[in-house]
């Protein structure tokens, strides 16, 4: 009973601290990629922006015009049409999103 029960803990700290570690490391290493784009359109209810934008090197995507889901921490108000702006993306569990954008100067 006592081996079961000791076997079970041990389990359940392996689990504990590789759960733990996995999301510290993936954190760390999520791929992003900065570049100027170009907003052609947005919809605040979904939250979501049609942009053009440069090659995104980092996640391996060349230049195009595609539709990118923003992060709710993201000043939605910088999304209007033909708004120059620096995003940063990333490529995360739902696809694409924006998790930074700022006006770019032209």
């Amino acid at each position: 009973m006592i081996s079961v029960l000791v076997s079970a803990l041990l389990a359940l700290t392996a689990a504990d601290h590789h759960g733990h570690h996995g999301n510290h490391h993936q954190a760390e290493e999520q791929a992003s990629s900065t570049v100027a784009a170009d907003v052609r359109a947005a919809d605040a209810e979904n939250r979501t922006a049609l942009v053009r934008h440069d090659a995104l090197t980092e996640l391996g995507m060349g230049a195009m015009m595609m539709r990118f889901s923003v992060a709710e921490d993201v000043d939605f108000d910088l999304f209007q049409p033909d708004a120059a702006l620096i995003i940063t993306v990333i490529s995360g569990e739902n696809g694409f999103e924006i998790i930074a954008a700022e006006a770019r100067s032209e």
